[in-house]
């Protein structure tokens, strides 16, 4: 399955620079902005957390300090530094933050910086009174790189609060707005370097070298079927529980997600390729797979990975997903009916698909999936029996790149596709599905 963060695209597999952002003019180093609160000769703010006329300039100017000297702090691996952005009074936090900087020093960071510092909604008296002296939230989007393994920086959010103390200001907290989970939050992180594969996480070491092994086989299987003219150096996040997994999608652990395995998320920019895509593996679901089947998720992923670094414009849902499963299952000796038993089942009694499926038939918080998986995987896998994988496989990417005479992308990967298919097969999408439904049938007699 695929999920972007920016152009919503959910791909789940069910196989059931350095930088110091943020400065004023390149010139408020961390001490001056502790002391500027004073200097200005303003209070702390009233009880609610909004500032008076003229203090939140000088507010979001100590807040750009601080993360300006913790990104620093990341990019000399400097602790010490790092940790005197952080309010001693706060605890918790304060051992969060420890574990953060230790494990940002373990990524091969290309990239870490943060952007300019926006107010967040006023936090109550209550909230104030127990934060301390003159606190608001602020929130600041940050970007960061893998070396080796992003193309371009990618984006991460946080939401922090900001206090007063005599010897200036400082960050309590990261709980008073949206703070999504990242890798580098996950305590007791580990990477591991593969030859096409870094593996991030707090899984057992033992499941994350798995992870590196079965990866390193899936990106010579993907290449074979699609090419080799995509990202094949791939991250893999593993969680140590489902819990964290959701969380690092910023999704409900209740939401259907026990029935996804992995999901590949990252940022796409209308007409632009994939630059950062992440495998992100639900331990549970995963777990519980045959070593053959977590070879297929694994594969599925990295077939997303590969497509959406390689082309431009989405596919229709049915064809990604099933794309995915196709090469996920390529090589391995299994009938087709013992793949789709469930699938075939509902043929039998007269319910199967009329039709291909869509986004719905693929969102586990609505609807059991994995027929739907089934049935786009037979639908590909009946292309390439009455036309060769090759032709698929130009048909995917023509898809991908279909534009209107203007040259923008097709509002509509449905109407894309359906505008390929006779100039791909010779016939029109209605008539493929009735074969392919055709085909169902005579899967599901046999």
């Amino acid at each position: 399955m695929t999920r972007a963060r920016r152009v919503a695209a959910f791909a789940l597999c069910a196989a059931v620079a350095f930088g110091i952002g943020g400065q004023l003019d390149g010139k408020l180093d961390l001490p001056s902005a502790i002391g500027l609160h004073h200097a200005k000769g303003l209070g702390t703010g009233s009880a609610s957390g909004v500032p008076r006329v003229g203090e939140q300039a000088v507010r979001v100017a100590a807040a750009n300090a601080l993360l300006s000297a913790r990104a620093a702090a990341v990019k000399a691996r400097n602790k010490s530094e790092w940790m005197a952005t952080v309010d001693l009074a706060s605890s918790a936090f304060r051992a969060r933050q420890s574990v953060v900087f230790d494990n940002l020093t373990k990524l091969p960071l290309g990239q870490f910086s943060y952007g300019v510092v926006q107010a967040a909604p006023a936090l109550s008296a209550t909230r104030v009174a127990a934060a301390g002296p003159g606190a608001w939230a602020a929130t600041v989007t940050g970007t960061y790189s893998l070396s080796g393994f992003d193309r371009a920086p990618q984006s991460f959010d946080e939401t922090y609060t900001v206090v007063h103390r005599p010897a200036g200001w400082r960050l309590t907290a990261d709980t008073d707005g949206s703070t999504p989970l990242q890798m580098w939050d996950l305590p007791g992180l580990r990477v591991l370097t593969g030859p096409s594969s870094i593996v991030v996480g707090n899984a057992p070491e033992a499941r994350m070298r798995e992870y590196s092994a079965v990866a390193a086989a899936a990106v010579s299987r993907v290449s074979g079927v699609w090419g080799t003219d995509w990202n094949s150096h791939v991250v893999i996040v593993t969680p140590a529980t489902s819990d964290q997994f959701a969380q690092l999608l910023s999704r409900p652990s209740d939401n259907g997600l026990d029935q996804v395995a992995a999901i590949t998320q990252g940022v796409i920019e209308p007409g632009q390729r994939a630059t950062g895509d992440e495998v992100v593996v639900n331990p549970n679901a995963y777990a519980a797979l045959a070593p053959l089947g977590r070879r297929v998720v694994i594969t599925h992923e990295l077939t997303h990975v590969a497509a959406r670094s390689s082309t431009i414009d989405p596919v229709p849902i049915w064809l990604t997903e099933g794309m995915a499963d196709y090469v996920g299952y390529s090589g391995l000796d299994i009938p087709r009916q013992r793949v789709a038993s469930e699938l075939l089942v509902l043929v039998r009694a007269g319910k199967g698909p009329t039709a291909l499926p869509t986004e719905v038939n693929f969102d586990p918080s609505r609807s059991k999936i994995a027929t739907s998986y089934s049935a786009a995987w037979l639908a590909v896998c009946h292309l390439v029996d009455l036309y060769g994988q090759a032709k698929v496989v130009s048909f995917y990417r023509a898809v991908a790149s279909s534009r209107t005479a203007d040259g923008a992308p097709q509002a509509d990967p449905e109407i894309a596709a359906s505008s390929q298919f006779p100039r791909s097969f010779g016939v029109t999408q209605p008539q493929f599905v009735e074969s392919w439904r055709s085909y169902l049938q005579s899967l599901a007699r046999a």
